[in-house]
């Protein structure tokens, strides 16, 4: 199924609000010397920007593998 232009418009927002949500948490926790849950808060942020990347130019996300 196709999304529309106004459709992938949305979603992309929303992928770029939780991308900026995880990064304003790890900011937090390398705030508390708390590494390893920076670590994933980055992995995340980095993942939901892609994401709104790859819908915004209609490429189909379905995983984190890429499949």
């Amino acid at each position: 199924m196709s999304l529309t232009i106004e459709e992938r418009k949305v979603i992309v927002k929303l992928e770029m609000e939780k991308a900026r949500d995880t990064f304003e948490d790890m900011a937090i926790l390398i705030a508390a010397n708390r590494w390893n849950g920076a670590a994933s808060r980055m992995y995340y942020s980095v993942f939901h920007a892609v994401n709104a990347l790859l819908i915004h130019d209609a490429h189909p996300v379905n995983t984190h593998k890429g499949s």
